[in-house]
């Protein structure tokens, strides 16, 4: 696996947490501390998904880039 493929995953890993987390505080309104979760959780998953969005760009520039040729050392 390649390094932006696991970047990728991990970050959707995060924001799939932080969805369910607010997913949880939405459905528990009534729990002590709800409302400080929930923007929590919020704050998180806009960070997980901004950083997504950069990782798209990301990769769309190195696949957009063309190879790059080793570079022949002749030392002969």
């Amino acid at each position: 696996m390649n390094i932006l493929e696991a970047v990728e995953s991990s970050l959707q890993s995060r924001m799939d947490k932080h969805a369910f987390d607010i997913n949880v505080w939405v459905n528990n309104q009534h729990a002590e501390g709800a409302l400080d979760k929930l923007l929590t959780s919020i704050s998180k998953y806009e960070k997980a998904a901004s950083e997504f969005e950069v990782l798209k760009k990301i990769k769309d520039q190195v696949s957009s880039e063309p190879p790059v040729e080793p570079v022949a050392n002749n030392e002969d």
